[in-house]
């Protein structure tokens, strides 16, 4: 059910594709119909100023528009009876009736924008029909166009019934077009609530319907009255697209400040210097004085030969930045045509300029005015052909770059960077400025094992392993004969292997070290034009400002390493030298300690038994000690050294906690230490090395001792829980700074706190616990608070 539902929404997709091409190359036709019978328009003699005008064959003239009715049924070569007020005097005249546009090049102006706007509508709407923007943009360029090219219905009025059709395509869309403006102003509003299509589009619908009635019966009925009427309705009309137009540049403005990211701010920013400039003298200049009833300060003609910069801003915005998402590579001809387009239309309109002004100050002939409004528009605008490319050029794909202002731009930042990748994403950033192109990469690799090894890759995301080997041996510029415009210096040996990377040029980079080396990947330019000497020339000029660079930053890079190497042998002597000298002292305490009490028991001046038992016991305690200090140092050795090994069978944990108890049982009552053990009566078992548990329980309980204060307490504690057993440590003590907690596990370390209390041990003792864990697949864990005492807890999970 669900793909046949949006099978049939496809099947409709493409049923209104179709329509809506059909619809648009028949308003084409229709348009360029109606441009044919524009030319046969109907005019006034030269000699005949429409402001004498009274009467035209019997017909009074009440306002200027009535001329261009009375206009429109006659036809050119007739003859007519116009009477005249001159000097207060009324002049009857016999006339010709003449070409309304024989010395105004305005149509062809109105086809050449009409033309272009909807060329690029029908390219927006073919590339990108299914979005809904695409779509708008698309109706709206038909109707803009459809109207300019046709100019106004009356005009092209003729005796065939067929002549009628121009007009009511025009009554049509030139209502819709304000409608569609603000529509498609609105498509770029972040604002979820805008106002609904049918608050958009009724206005212009009914001022259609009205102009469309009142254009028929005024034509068919040869009704000047009703043609009043009509231009009662053409005067509301003219608030009507006011109102629109300014509505629409204010919804872009609005979308334009509140837009963040930078396209589609540029986007907007073109579309409103278009309707700005295009609109701007429409509105302002023509429309606004005739709704306040005055004169226009510039005529209809002139108003509209703005309209070109309407369609230029919109391809501009397409090309550029990509409107509507259309993915295109645009070739620089096109955009040359564009501008071109733009240049004979203000060549066209510069002739009638000086065409005009020759025939308000000079009395020369009209042939030699028309040939010298010619030629001096030509001189004016013959360099603009260059200027334009220029222009194309430096803005759009930017081979007019300055060679030596990119040198220097890149020399001067890459010589303060220090991060190899930061230089290398600077240097690609740089050329895609320069030289915009699809895709590139820079790629360098470590030759000192004889195979290279990749060190640094930037930009290029796929992979050219393949081809590795191939760019490496080359010392030359690889390149495919298609890319480039020069075959100096460069191997196109290469060129079918380039061919299946997508790869149009590939530029060595060359080190003076022999065990580097790399190559810069480029890919096609976005103008779709070849690789230039100049180009190849900045390349290799960039290239090698990027290989200097890299072995400056690598061999600061050598002498940073070479310094921290130094420090860390220096920390490492100095460690060294503290360590012997701690552990000298460690050794030399007890052994001092026992050597003294076995002299006093081999005298035998002691006679008492419990004074002996004593002294004895002093000295396993002192032996004890002396044999921690000695097996940490020997196991932290081992793990130095990754050769500690453990000895894992399964074992009860209760006996072995007793065991280590009772080796500090009678230190802990010399030092008046309140003991308290609780152990779970069930036999709890586990798979561990028994001496490494022993030595981790010794080394916390030893801990513990060293740093009690004046409260003197100690628990051990074995906890069953569900998947893990765990044997807790805690003490009154000093305790442990949380900032410090995790510090305390690293060789020689003390907290400042610790190494106050003056203890003894050399600081190896928790290195030697968490690996012990480690090795367990356990943990250790610690919980302390400075004054207050801390919790070592041992977690073994269970088997």
């Amino acid at each position: 059910m669900i793909n046949g539902y949006k099978g049939e929404n496809r099947r409709c997709s493409r049923l209104k594709y179709f329509i809506s091409l059909v619809s648009g190359f028949l308003i084409f036709i229709i348009s360029i119909y109606g441009f044919v019978l524009l030319r046969h328009r109907t005019g006034l003699p030269l000699d005949i100023n429409i402001q004498n005008l009274v009467q035209i064959d019997g017909i009074q003239i009440q306002k200027k528009k009535d001329v261009e009715f009375i206009m429109s049924q006659k036809r050119i070569g007739e003859h007519s009876t116009f009477l005249l007020e001159i000097d207060g005097k009324i002049e009857k005249r016999e006339v010709k009736l003449i070409p309304f546009y024989s010395q105004i090049p305005f149509p062809l102006i109105y086809l050449i924008i009409g033309l272009f706007c909807l060329g690029i509508g029908f390219l927006v709407f073919i590339l990108r029909s299914e979005e809904g923007r695409a779509r708008i943009f698309y109706w709206t360029a038909l109707a803009l166009s459809s109207s300019l090219i046709i100019s106004g219905g009356f005009f092209c009025l003729r005796e065939e019934s067929f002549s009628y059709i121009p007009g009511i395509l025009h009554n049509i869309f030139y209502p819709l077009s304000p409608a569609l403006l603000l529509h498609f102003s609105l498509s770029f509003s972040q604002r979820i609530a805008k106002p609904s299509r049918l608050i958009i589009y009724t206005p212009a619908l009914l001022f259609a319907a009205a102009i469309e009635t009142t254009f028929l019966l005024s034509s068919l009925k040869s009704s000047i009255e009703i043609f009043r009427i009509y231009q009662s309705i053409i005067y509301v009309f003219r608030f009507y697209i006011v109102i629109f137009v300014l509505s629409a540049i204010f919804h872009l403005i609005i979308s334009f400040r509140r837009a963040t990211l930078e396209v589609p701010r540029a986007q907007i920013k073109w579309i409103l210097y278009g309707l700005f400039v295009g609109l701007g003298p429409f509105i302002f200049l023509y429309q606004l004085p005739l709704v306040f009833k005055i004169s226009p300060i510039i005529s209809d003609e002139f108003s509209t030969i703005f309209f070109i910069f309407i369609p230029i801003s919109f391809a501009f915005s397409i090309i550029r930045f990509k409107l509507m998402n259309i993915e295109l590579l645009i070739n620089r001809s096109l955009v040359y045509g564009t501008l071109t387009i733009f240049t004979v239309s203000l060549y066209l309109f510069s002739v009638y300029v000086f065409q005009s002004l020759f025939l308000k100050f000079s009395q020369v002939r009209e042939a030699a005015i028309s040939a010298i409004a010619a030629l001096t528009a030509a001189a004016v605008f013959h360099p603009a052909r260059k200027k334009i490319q220029d222009f194309v050029d430096k803005s759009f794909y930017r081979l007019s770059y300055d060679y030596r202002k990119t040198i220097l731009s890149f020399n001067e930042k890459a010589q303060k960077m220090v991060k190899q990748d930061h230089l290398g994403d600077f240097f690609l950033i740089k050329i895609k400025k320069a030289l915009p192109l699809e895709h590139m990469g820079i790629f360098i690799y470590s030759t000192a094992s004889g195979q290279p090894k990749l060190l640094i890759k930037r930009g290029e995301e796929k992979d050219i392993s393949s081809i590795v080997l191939v760019c490496l041996k080359s010392s030359q510029i690889l390149a495919r004969k298609k890319a480039v415009q020069t075959e100096e210096n460069i191997d196109f040996t290469k060129e079918s292997v380039l061919e299946e990377e997508r790869i149009e040029l590939i530029v060595p980079l060359s080190f003076s070290s022999a065990d580097l080396s790399g190559f810069v990947t480029l890919g096609k330019k976005m103008s779709g034009e070849r690789f230039t000497r100049d180009d190849l020339e900045l390349l290799l000029t960039l290239v090698g400002e990027l290989a200097l660079n890299l072995e400056r930053i690598r061999l600061q890079e050598e002498v940073i390493y070479e310094r921290a190497e130094k420090e860390k042998l220096d920390e490492l002597n100095r460690l060294k030298t503290e360590f012997i000298s701690t552990v000298s002292h460690e050794l030399r305490t007890p052994m001092s300690s026992i050597r003294g009490l076995t002299e006093i028991l081999q005298e035998g001046k002691l006679k008492d038994k419990a004074k002996q038992d004593e002294l004895l016991s002093l000295v396993a305690s002192e032996s004890s000690r002396l044999s921690r200090l000695l097996h940490n140092i020997l196991d932290f050795g081992k793990i130095e050294q990754q050769q500690k090994t453990y000895n894992f069978q399964k074992a009860e944990i209760q006996p072995i906690i007793e065991e280590v108890v009772k080796l500090f049982r009678f230190r802990l009552e010399k030092d008046g230490f309140l003991l308290r053990i609780n152990l779970p009566k069930n036999p709890l078992f586990l798979e561990i090395d028994q001496d490494a548990l022993k030595q981790a329980l010794t080394n916390l309980i030893d801990n513990a001792i060293k740093y009690s204060s004046d409260k003197k307490e100690l628990d051990i504690e074995l906890i069953e829980k569900e998947k893990q057993l765990e044997i807790q440590v805690r003490d009154k003590g000093i305790g442990i700074p949380l900032e410090e907690q995790d510090k305390i596990f690293e060789k020689f370390y003390r907290h400042h706190k610790a190494s106050q209390h003056e203890p003894k041990g050399v600081g190896l003792g928790l290195k030697i616990v968490k690996h012990i864990m480690n090795a367990h697949r356990g943990e250790i864990r610690v919980e302390s608070q400075p004054k207050k005492g801390s919790t070592f807890s041992l977690i073994f999970p269970k088997p």
